[in-house]
């Protein structure tokens, strides 16, 4: 779950963090005249507001209006007027900090930036790392040789590694997954302070944080799912709608990126992206299903893709239930079978077999991924 800036920084602050004081506004409530020039921020899930013009600096007088404003503009794309209101503040120097999941490198890893306040994607070669085993703590004297190295100097320095070690404990604390400061802003008196937060949460933490019910990031991600994701949140399950003329059922995340790359290789647009946790049964998969078909359904989808990848589990059980869903629900739009299963999933039954199953339903099945892309090319142009 993606966080708006205002809950991350309320992530933040009751962490002991600092952050501006801001507060924030709802639908219609008013706006009373600052006392002093404000930063006036919209609060939405998605990225580049400032080039949206949904961040703005506005002097007392005028910030009534400003606001209202943004306020038409945010309705006008559809979302939530929310804005969040903070004082302006001196700032002598801005830079990038973040603490997220590395998988590949199985760590945490801290980055860091000279060029704070821009699209960091612009200065990617300016970004340092620190991994960091997630066994171990972090303290700021570990990181200070780092963040000297990256042009960190005077008092801003053990100021800033005091915050990263802070922040990495937020980090592990929240169960996060990306947790990001840009910009992270140094004061003339040396002071640092967070001026944005972008935060993901793991879902599959949400068991440990009852809390999160509660955010309104969470009510503004309800807001703009659609009727076939919220279903599947509902179930716990992933379900993405794309715009894309192929339906893709996969097993597995990694799998299901994969193939969303490959579709998109091969010249199709996928039309969702769909996933389950583990350990997910006949009945989750049933519901995958569903969605996926009625997903199919639409006119501008023209095949559907099922691919399934077996080791330990019967390939005879799979296939079985497969058959069972696909007799008492037809599919929409032609349908690509791609199969692989290892020697221990064949105990039962072979793929040679299951293919013959699935041919006498007249589904084609094809155990190279290659092949079932060229199936489903076929499929479309046809």
């Amino acid at each position: 779950m993606r966080l708006i800036e205002a809950d991350g920084k309320t992530l933040l602050r009751n962490h002991g963090l600092p952050v501006p004081d801001g507060r924030l506004l709802c639908g219609d409530a008013v706006l009373q005249r600052p006392d002093r020039a404000v930063a006036l921020k919209a609060q939405i899930l998605a990225g580049g507001r400032r080039q949206a013009g949904l961040v703005r600096l506005a002097e007392p007088d005028p910030a009534q209006q400003v606001a209202a404003q943004m306020r038409d503009a945010l309705r006008a794309r559809g979302d939530e007027p929310l804005l969040l209101v903070e004082p302006q503040v001196d700032i002598a120097a801005e830079y990038y900090l973040a603490w997220r999941v590395d998988d590949v490198r199985q760590a945490h890893v801290l980055m860091f930036s000279a060029q704070g306040g821009t699209e960091i994607e612009h200065h990617a070669a300016s970004v340092r790392e620190y991994p960091a085993s997630p066994l171990r703590a972090v303290h700021p004297h570990h990181l200070l040789p780092f963040l000297a190295q990256a042009g960190v100097k005077g008092r801003a320095l053990g100021a800033m590694a005091r915050f990263a070690s802070e922040l990495r404990r937020v980090f592990v604390a929240s169960d996060a997954e990306l947790l990001e400061i840009n910009p992270l802003m140094v004061t003339p008196a040396g002071d640092v302070v967070a001026l944005d937060a972008k935060v993901s949460l793991d879902d599959c933490a949400a068991v440990r944080h009852g809390e999160w019910r509660d955010l309104p990031s969470r009510a503004l991600q309800q807001a703009g799912m659609t009727d076939l994701e919220r279903r599947a949140a509902a179930a716990g399950c992933t379900f993405v709608e794309l715009h894309g003329d192929v339906a893709l059922l996969t097993g597995g995340a990694g799998l299901g990126m994969a193939i969303l790359d490959l579709v998109g290789d091969a010249g199709l647009r996928p039309a969702n992206f769909v996933d389950a946790p583990g350990g997910s049964g006949v009945d989750t998969f049933a519901l995958q299903a569903q969605l996926v078909f009625e997903r199919a359904a639409r006119p501008e989808v023209k095949a559907i893709l099922l691919y399934l990848t077996l080791t330990a589990s019967s390939l005879k059980g799979a296939v079985t239930g497969l058959l069972r869903l696909l007799d008492a629900r037809k599919p929409p739009k032609p349908l690509v079978i791609g199969l692989v299963a290892t020697g221990s999933a064949e105990r039962e039954m072979s793929t040679a077999e299951a293919q013959a199953a699935f041919a006498a339903r007249g589904h084609a099945c094809v155990t190279e991924l290659a092949d079932a892309i060229e199936a489903l090319k076929a499929a479309v142009r046809a």
